[in-house]
């Protein structure tokens, strides 16, 4: 079990080590600047009165260039490790593809969250600036929203087993943008289907991943809501647990049975 612990960790280390190296993380500093940059231009301007403007701003782009770092980390790690013929090396040593396959995991949510919480640090100064105080419900949208970046990230790697990495960036751009979108059209559709139709409208939402149940944005935007409580907060991480662990032995099935 500790042997299996420290390979995931060396594999995971690779990963960030090799974003670091592609200045992946540099881009989010940067982009977390241009936060501060554009807090102070408002700041200048004034925007008292504006706490639950700033506060949606700060989310909504916390929560987008996160997404973008978990879909294009999670999306092109296998591909590049085939493409370049590092894995070869990897599998060579006494590990499993399937070993290989979460580490490689576990260093993408890495990646992302180090993403995320660079970003979290630079915006809260940002929201500080405008003397915007933190609440519950903050804390609670930010463990969430780490749980909901490490569901994309197992979902991107899945499709990264299944398709190219341009087309499997592209799915899960579909997904995580557009998943509440889909969740609509379904619900419209389903109330004027027939019963049939309905079970198939439910089936289907029932396997697609419901990113949006891990984004508490819109909530931790108001000011003085109360945090939800932490029977949600459980049923999300028992989600993700479930749903991430479907979506590995999915990409396991198809990873071990390809020919390399």
């Amino acid at each position: 079990m500790f042997a299996r612990v420290k390979t995931y960790k060396a594999l995971a280390r690779g990963v960030v080590l090799e974003s670091i190296r592609r200045k992946d993380l540099w881009v989010v500093a940067i982009l977390g600047f241009l936060i501060l940059i554009g807090s102070g231009a408002l700041g200048f301007f004034g925007v008292d009165g504006m706490q639950v403007f700033v506060k949606d701003l700060a989310v909504t782009v916390l929560g987008a260039f996160s997404t973008i770092v978990a879909v294009m980390t999670s999306t092109r790690l296998l591909p590049e490790e085939i493409k370049q013929r590092t894995l070869y090396p990897l599998l060579a040593r006494p590990i499993s593809r399937l070993d290989l396959l979460i580490g490689k995991l576990a260093g993408a949510i890495a990646v992302t969250w180090l993403a995320f919480f660079l970003l979290a640090s630079l915006t809260s100064v940002a929201l500080l600036s405008f003397h915007v105080r933190f609440e519950a419900i903050m804390v609670q949208y930010m463990v969430a929203k780490m749980m909901g970046l490490a569901l994309m990230c197992a979902f991107g790697v899945m499709l990264s087993v299944y398709m190219t990495p341009s087309a499997a960036a592209t799915t899960a751009f579909v997904f995580t943008f557009g998943s509440s979108i889909l969740i609509r059209a379904m619900t419209s559709a389903y109330e004027v289907a027939s019963p049939g139709m309905q079970f198939v409208f439910k089936f289907i939402n029932a396997i697609l991943p419901q990113f949006t149940l891990f984004d508490m944005g819109g909530r931790a935007a108001n000011v003085g809501w109360d945090p939800v409580p932490m029977w949600v907060m459980a049923f999300l991480l028992v989600y993700l647990v479930i749903y991430g662990s479907g979506l590995v032995t999915i990409a396991w099935t198809r990873f071990n049975r390809r020919a390399l």
